[in-house]
């Protein structure tokens, strides 16, 4: 009979991969450049311009590995001409969620795609409920928000590293 049960011929066993060596400063470079270019050129062809001149308060409603989704603390503070648009793209949205899933968690307010690309602040990891300020877009997909920097509270000098310093 077979050899030992299980089956599958090995498919779906756990399979040691080592991890990849580090990337040289080079590199890291070389794919932040090419990020940047392909990043500027979806700007380009979804014809994207930016609808407020200041940036918006807002939290980090969810967050997956390439995008995050964005709801403003003040919905009012959404330009009007892009209102109809980002209700619109939200239905969509709602609609498609299957497996009894809920988009973005149920949640019932508008809220803002934002591509990690549009991240500005250096180093800037978002996780949801954190607090952010960002400037919204539109363009042939819908609406967005860009240029994303964080709202959190600085720590105030002193009440972390300097106690450890200090032991």
């Amino acid at each position: 009979k077979g050899g030992g049960g299980g089956g599958g011929g090995g498919k779906g066993k756990w399979v040691f991969v080592p991890s990849r060596e580090a990337l040289s400063p080079e590199e890291i470079e070389e794919r932040r450049t090419a990020n940047a270019e392909r990043h500027a050129a979806r700007v380009a062809e979804e014809e994207r311009k930016v609808v407020t001149d200041v940036h918006i308060e807002g939290e980090v409603v969810q967050r997956a590995k390439r995008h995050a989704w964005l709801k403003p603390t003040d919905p009012s503070a959404v330009p009007e001409v892009c209102r109809e648009e980002l209700a619109k793209m939200n239905a969509e949205f709602r609609a498609k969620a299957t497996d009894g899933r809920a988009f973005c968690g149920g949640l019932e307010g508008d809220v803002l795609y934002l591509s990690v690309a549009d991240i500005a602040e250096e180093k800037l990891v978002l996780a949801a409920g954190m607090q952010v300020k960002f400037k919204i877009y539109m363009d042939n997909k819908g609406v967005g928000a860009c240029e994303v920097i964080s709202n959190e509270p600085p720590v105030p000098e002193g009440a972390e590293g300097d106690e450890v310093a200090a032991a």
